[in-house]
């Protein structure tokens, strides 16, 4: 068997090493996500290679398959490697859209996208509400009654799960597709390809609003904020400060569930375990004078200038599809914060299990079930267990994994030998002195190049401070990034990660914001320094040190 192309370009955004039970999880969903909407467009899936799944699981890593995406998917619709972080250039080839296919291939569309935009629209609102309101009593709990705990085993609350893998899998498929025709197209409409009020930008506007509420506390309640001070029980001192800590708890309610590191993760420790992180991004609000929806209106005018000059013919279809587009995307993110929310609910579950069905060991000792096996413990009421000794040698696996060098973002894999190799061999060594200039996917491009002071950090509490005491213009290098660094791009310039693709979390949360961001960019981290002087082109993916 030939090796296979993964990519953790996209999935270790959300997720490092896991436990059984969430890599399972993910696992499981994201073939879901992927092949429900392929093969149902396909129709006759014949000519698929059946052996390839959508995504694998390496040393408790979750990986995208490319060649499901290069050898299946591609033999319906179109696949941009750039899109989860691949460079064209690692693809051998690509199948070609079967030519019959393509004449039934606008009616399954259609009948596929009626049942997604049903589920948004009429479907995963009340689901959200529900599965929010059972977290945030299970959580409020030290001991729930084992009824209400059974309740996230029924089938019903099961197919919630997979019923959203597969709108946000034919959404995400299609949000691909979209990017891939502007970039080719129409690459000047690339500004206005953004969400509007998603579940992930309202943090942000969430967090604006709520600097708005500070400023209107008075004095102490804004030295506190601007020294970095974190603690609660500081502003419940203050009396003036009610309004602000009622604002705080309602957004802890409303984006409590939404990971801190790691979302995908059921173990991951979530925004209500960090409450500090929302007070420094209040901090970092205080100075900006304008909300982040006008922001990015603001970035977009280089786009709507574009889309104006556009012959007047093709002009109504351009703005249809980009309309189109916002709206997929603000349904993606829904999807994204339901997963997350799911995923919260079943780790809390997992963890009062624990405590139940195994007193004398960790509380994470049901982490390591895989995802059947957690489901069949749940429907059979705590009767069908995995044997102790099972559990403690996946332990000891993830212990000794959890210490180890993780994977290469992209690699080859053999599925029979289970052995794996990096795509790009260290054998190349790393340069004496450091390059000035770096290239990466380019992801957003802002209002035009910007030139800033790089802030260099993986820790959203650590920048978060340290954007307390930086002026000016300030350029995020980081590993990756995710919900927990949301509510801080208000304040940033522009972002380069050294994860992501086209419709990451980094791109999706720069175009909103209107900030300039370049994604992929290897060892970013590793060469530029803290305090450095950046020009950032997220039109073209350059980056320059000054």
């Amino acid at each position: 068997m030939t090796e296979w192309l993964l990519s953790g370009h996209n999935t270790q955004e959300s997720l490092a090493v896991a436990r059984p039970l969430t890599a399972t999880a993910v696992e499981a969903n994201l073939n879901i996500a992927v092949s429900w909407p392929i093969e149902t467009l396909a129709g006759d899936t014949s000519d698929f290679d059946p052996q390839i799944h959508a995504s694998t699981v390496v040393q408790g890593w979750v990986y995208i398959n490319i060649d499901y995406a290069t050898r299946n998917m591609a033999r319906v619709l179109p696949f941009d490697a750039e899109s989860v972080g691949v460079p064209q250039e690692l693809v051998a080839q690509y199948e070609k859209v079967v030519p019959g296919r393509l004449l039934k291939l606008p009616f399954r569309y259609h009948k596929l996208y009626r049942w997604t935009k049903n589920f948004y629209h009429n479907i995963l609102p009340e689901q959200t509400q529900a599965t929010r309101e059972l977290y945030w009593h299970l959580r409020d709990q030290s001991r729930p009654p084992l009824e209400r705990l059974w309740e996230t085993f029924e089938p019903d609350f099961v197919t919630r799960l997979i019923d959203d893998a597969r709108a946000h899998g034919l959404v995400s498929i299609t949000v691909a597709v979209l990017d891939t025709i502007l970039r080719q197209q129409a690459p000047a409409l690339l500004s206005l390809f953004a969400g509007r009020e998603t579940a992930t930008s309202l943090i942000g506007q969430r967090i604006w609003e709520l600097s708005r509420v500070a400023l209107t506390c008075g004095d102490a309640v804004l030295k506190f904020l601007r020294s970095g001070e974190m603690m609660l029980s500081t502003y419940e001192a203050l009396p003036e400060a009610a309004p602000l800590i009622e604002g705080v708890q309602s957004f802890l309610r409303d984006y409590g569930h939404r990971g801190f590191r790691y979302e995908l993760d059921f173990g991951a420790e979530r925004f209500v375990d960090h409450p500090e992180q929302v007070w420094i991004a209040i901090a970092n609000q205080l100075q900006e004078t304008q909300p982040p929806t006008e922001r990015a209106t603001a970035a977009q005018a280089g786009g709507r200038a574009a889309l104006q000059a556009i012959n007047p013919v093709a002009r109504p279809i351009w703005r249809a599809l980009l309309r189109w587009a916002q709206q997929l995307i603000a349904w993606r993110e829904a999807s994204k914060s339901y997963t997350s929310l799911h995923h919260a609910l079943y780790g809390l579950v997992a963890r009062h299990l624990s405590r139940r069905f195994y007193p004398n060991a960790p509380e994470d000792e049901m982490m390591f079930y895989t995802f059947e096996e957690f489901l069949t413990f749940g429907r059979s009421q705590g009767e069908k267990q995995v044997a102790q000794e099972i559990l403690a040698r996946r332990r000891a696996e993830y212990e000794l994994r959890d210490q180890q060098l993780a994977p290469p973002e992209l690699i080859r894999y053999n599925p029979e030998t289970q052995h794996w190799r990096p795509v790009l061999e260290k054998d190349q060594e790393r340069a004496a002195v450091a390059p000035t200039t770096f290239h990466g996917i380019p992801a957003c491009g802002g209002s035009g190049p910007v030139e800033g002071i790089a802030l260099v950090t993986n820790d959203p509490v650590g920048a978060g401070r340290r954007l307390l005491e930086l002026e000016g213009p300030v350029i995020l290098v980081t590993r990756l990034t995710d919900p927990a660094w949301s509510s801080l791009f208000g304040r940033l310039t522009a972002v380069i990660t050294e994860l992501g693709g086209l419709i990451s979390h980094a791109t999706i949360v720069a175009r909103e914001n209107g900030l300039p961001a370049v994604v992929g960019v290897p060892e970013a981290t590793h060469w530029i320094r803290n305090g450095q002087r950046l020009r950032v082109d997220g039109n073209t993916g350059s980056i320059t040190v000054l």
